[in-house]
């Protein structure tokens, strides 16, 4: 395992759909991405080796976490820095907070996109999909078009 991070953007207030995709490439590159998603369990005591080499890997996990996080970001984490599974789990939980209130961030953030004078076409378009992505990742799986009417209509009077 190499001890250079990655050239990934750390994870700031509007960037978690991008950033995680590439966190999660990166910790499958780096063989912890098992440990971070629970795939991979603690091995049990009595064979001190393996824990030994687990715990290296979590250590590992956690530390490639948290500098790829901006500090005013790792509050979400507090408490849980020497735990990738949970520091995973509680970013994902801040983020993907699937609330009306997070959807309308959402949405503000697409509909205020616009194009820089020297931005490609492409990039721009890039800016987009991710700016939808966030947005889907963003809703209930039960959620219907006439819910989103309502939520249309309450962001208008905000």
């Amino acid at each position: 395992m190499s001890d250079s991070l990655p050239k990934i953007k750390p994870l700031g207030k509007a960037n978690f759909a991008e950033w995680q995709g590439e966190t999660r490439a990166w910790l499958m590159k780096q063989r912890m991405w098992g440990i971070v998603s629970g795939r991979e369990k603690r091995p049990d005591s009595s064979k001190p080796e393996e824990v030994e080499k687990w715990e290296s890997k979590a250590e590992q996990a956690a530390g490639d976490i948290f500098f790829l996080v901006e500090a005013s970001q790792r509050v979400h984490f507090c408490g849980y820095e020497t735990n990738p599974v949970e520091m995973w789990a509680r970013l994902e939980r801040h983020f993907m907070a699937k609330k009306p209130g997070a959807r309308f961030n959402a949405y503000d953030e697409l509909f205020s996109i616009q194009k820089a004078e020297d931005e490609l076409l492409v990039d721009l378009r890039t800016r987009v999909e991710n700016a939808m992505a966030q947005i889907k990742n963003l809703r209930p799986k039960d959620m219907t078009l006439e819910d989103l009417d309502k939520e249309l209509e309450a962001m208008a009077l905000i």
